[in-house]
């Protein structure tokens, strides 16, 4: 069944072979440089990045959700910005008044809001990236060591919810196949009900099984694979480089009074530095060894 929001599958990559840890670091690393840069070329940089580990990993369909999802949110922010904020001196519509305010709309709040809206997809893709090669049992259990309680109950929350969801579909469907079918008020108290014995009988089962006395659980060690040592390093030099060059003042722009975006020595070599890093760990005849075992 395919959902809008990407979910994970096992597959045979590097990303779905290294832990998920390891997973997980390497997709914040690339949400770093979305918080760190507002350039559009940083950002497009990270658009075009996202969009290659996908296909490399073999979730470019997901992606592709992730992308359409965040289009409308893209699209709306770059619509609001010029009307709120009339900042800047190249007008481009002359709005007129209406409710006490002036309604012109600036090519530099045209643009800022062009740019936040590419800072939204960016950032969309990079958790679609994550949802999509993170296994979300296997993340889960680096916290049960601390919060035991709470990562069985994030965990069963990730696996009852689709259940749940389908199960007020399925009663919606029989609602309307009624001659006279219910109000709606009586499908959504239904769905309610039925959530909340489903609730009882799964906490029925696990006191059963033992889980209520249940303790810390032992440390089990796990050696490093090739793919983990790989992207954590990738993970680790994007870091490193995006903080480094945004210190040194990469990224720096300025869209009021008039839009000036230079393009930099700097600027390029981070783009460079993310797309030679980022993508580094999933080419190679060494990124395809050992991926289905990772």
């Amino acid at each position: 069944m395919r959902t809008l929001v990407p979910v994970y599958r096992p597959r045979a990559s590097p990303l779905h072979a290294a832990r998920a840890g390891v997973a997980a670091l390497y997709c914040g690393s690339l949400a770093l440089v979305v918080a760190l840069y507002e350039h559009p070329l940083v950002l497009a940089a990270v658009v075009a990045v996202v969009v290659c580990a996908g296909a490399a990993c073999g979730v470019g369909s997901e992606i592709a959700r992730a992308a359409w999802l965040s289009l409308p949110l893209a699209l709306l922010m770059a619509a609001i910005n010029p009307l709120v904020y009339q900042e800047g001196e190249t007008l481009l519509v002359r709005g007129g008044e209406f409710l006490g305010k002036r309604w012109d709309i600036t090519l530099e709040a045209l643009v800022a809001g062009g740019i936040n809206g590419l800072r939204i997809v960016a950032l969309i893709l990079v958790f679609g990236l994550f949802s999509a090669v993170v296994d979300p049992d296997e993340l889960l259990k680096l916290f049960r060591r601390y919060s035991y309680r709470s990562a069985l109950t994030a965990s069963l929350a990730t696996r009852l919810v689709p259940v749940l969801a389908r199960d007020a579909g399925r009663m919606g469907d029989a609602a309307r196949c009624r001659p006279r079918p219910p109000a709606r008020f009586a499908v959504a108290r239904a769905a309610v009900a039925g959530a909340l014995d489903r609730a009882v009988d799964v906490a029925a089962a696990l006191e059963v099984r033992g889980y209520s006395a249940a303790g810390r659980p032992k440390r089990e060690p796990r050696p490093w694979s090739r793919h983990d040592l790989r992207l954590a390093a990738a993970a680790t030099a994007i870091a490193v480089a995006a903080i480094a060059a945004r210190i040194a003042g990469a990224g720096e722009f300025e869209l009021y009074p008039l839009v000036e975006v230079p393009v930099g020595a700097l600027d390029a070599g981070v783009c460079v530095a993310l797309g030679a890093f980022a993508l580094m760990p999933l080419a190679g005849r060494a990124s395809r060894l050992g991926v289905a075992h990772g």
